[in-house]
């Protein structure tokens, strides 16, 4: 079970914010956003709007363990946490191999941005293109 600590923690680093990043996100002290993800403090729901904002999540995502539809995980969390063993092809992956895992799937993601950037670069290109002069 992944605390609401874990879970801030998580999406934080998956939105490359450091402590301070978030906290300035959000309002807050950095210390008071390292007290919530050592679980030493609770957010109050307005801060939770705030910070489901900023990190890109629903407000279920950071509070509810178990939410009411399809489950999602955090994959960066399973690579990284060893609290979970992974299994590919009848064997369990030893670090090297999910650290590997991981470079590749950073290395799709990248080329899908870097697609994306492209393609709505081409549109806005060809929207100039079609403006009378």
């Amino acid at each position: 079970m992944m605390s609401l600590g874990r879970r801030l923690r998580t999406l934080r680093k998956n939105m490359g914010f450091t402590q301070q990043k978030l906290a300035d996100e959000v309002g807050v002290s950095r210390i008071y956003i390292q007290a919530l993800e050592s679980n030493r403090r609770m957010p109050s729901m307005k801060l939770l709007h705030r910070l489901s904002d900023s990190l890109q999540a629903s407000i279920t995502d950071i509070v509810d363990e178990y939410p009411n539809r399809a489950p999602r995980m955090q994959l960066e969390e399973l690579l990284s946490n060893g609290e979970v063993d992974i299994w590919f092809r009848k064997r369990k992956l030893n670090d090297d191999e999910l650290r590997r895992v991981e470079r590749v799937i950073n290395a799709v993601l990248d080329d899908w941005d870097e697609a994306d950037k492209a393609s709505k670069e081409e549109k806005s290109t060809k929207k100039g293109a079609k403006r009378p002069a």
